[in-house]
């Protein structure tokens, strides 16, 4: 049987390799770190030790394609590892913007909970109200 493991959080992986990056770390090295020990992150050995012996990147995150947290993650480090810039404060921002995805993504589905509970909320409260409200009303109001 095959073993879950936990999920992987891009923005924390982003984070992460941020701070290696200051601290003098190349990508792959990194990502081995990362791969070592975050749970999760397994697969990202097999990339660093690929982009290690010189492999394509498409070709290095091949074997990631099952996980949507790990292909999100690849796509952000991208830029990362084609261009020269300084990666630390990119990583940091792009960490951040995942997080304001993330959290945008819960209110849009807070708020259409919110509207898909108004009826059943309504057919179950709209008798006791009557019941309890109209009803006595219209009793009191009825002449002797």
């Amino acid at each position: 049987m095959k073993e879950k493991t936990a999920a992987t959080d891009p923005a924390l992986v982003l984070d992460i390799m941020a701070q290696l990056f200051v601290s003098g770390s190349s990508l792959a090295s990194g990502l081995a770190a990362v791969g070592e020990h975050l749970p999760g992150c397994r697969p990202l050995i097999q990339v660093a030790h690929q982009l290690n012996l010189g492999l394509e990147w498409d070709t290095a995150w091949q074997h990631t394609k099952d996980d949507p947290h790990l292909t999100q993650l690849a796509h952000e480090l991208r830029f990362v590892y084609t261009s020269a810039v300084p990666a630390a404060h990119m990583l940091t921002t792009a960490a951040t913007a995942l997080r304001a995805n993330r959290k945008r993504l819960a209110e849009q589905l807070a708020q259409e909970l919110a509207i898909r509970l108004v009826l059943p909320t309504g057919i179950c409260l709209l008798p006791s109200f009557i019941l309890l409200g109209i009803i006595p009303m219209v009793l009191s109001l009825l002449p002797g």
